[in-house]
C-alpha cells in the first residue's frame, strides 16, 4: 500500500505595522489527514512580548495550529521554515480534512505588530 501525502499552501500573507491578514484556502483532492504544519518566513519577525503577531491555522473552527512572536512563542527567522506543532486531535495527533472544507489561515498582530511576509504549509496524507 502506498501513501500518497499532499500539500495545501497558503498564498503569501504580509503586512505592515497595523495590518492582519487572512486567507481561506480549500482542498480540491480527496478526504486526508493533516500530519504537519510549517511556517515559512520569507523575512524574519523578532520576538516580542508587546508587538508581536499571531499564526493561525484552522477548519471549521478548530485549531490546527498557533505560534505567536512573543519572547515565550519565540522569533521567526526568515528564509527558515519552522515546524508547528499541530493542536487538534481528532486521530492522535493528527486532523481530518474533508474534500471541500475550508482551511483558513490568519495573522494578528499585538501592539503595533511587526513587519512580516509568510506563507503555512500544511502536509496531509490521502485518507482510505
Amino acid at each position: 500500500m502506498s501513501i500518497a501525502e499532499r500539500v495545501l499552501v497558503s498564498p503569501v500573507m504580509s503586512g505592515s505595522d497595523a495590518t492582519d491578514a487572512t486567507s481561506v484556502v480549500w482542498p480540491y483532492t480527496e478526504k486526508g489527514i493533516i500530519t504537519r504544519a510549517y511556517i515559512m518566513p520569507h523575512a524574519g519577525v523578532s520576538a516580542d512580548n508587546t508587538n508581536n503577531i499571531t499564526i493561525t491555522a484552522t477548519q471549521n473552527g478548530q485549531n490546527i495550529f498557533s505560534k505567536q512572536t512573543n519572547v515565550a512563542g519565540g522569533a521567526l527567522t526568515g528564509d527558515t521554515s519552522s515546524e508547528q506543532t499541530i493542536l487538534a486531535a481528532l486521530d492522535g495527533d493528527e486532523l481530518e480534512l474533508e474534500k471541500g472544507e475550508a482551511v483558513t489561515f490568519a495573522v494578528a498582530k499585538s501592539g503595533t505588530g511587526p513587519a512580516y511576509e509568510l506563507h503555512v504549509v500544511l502536509v496531509y496524507r490521502l485518507a482510505n
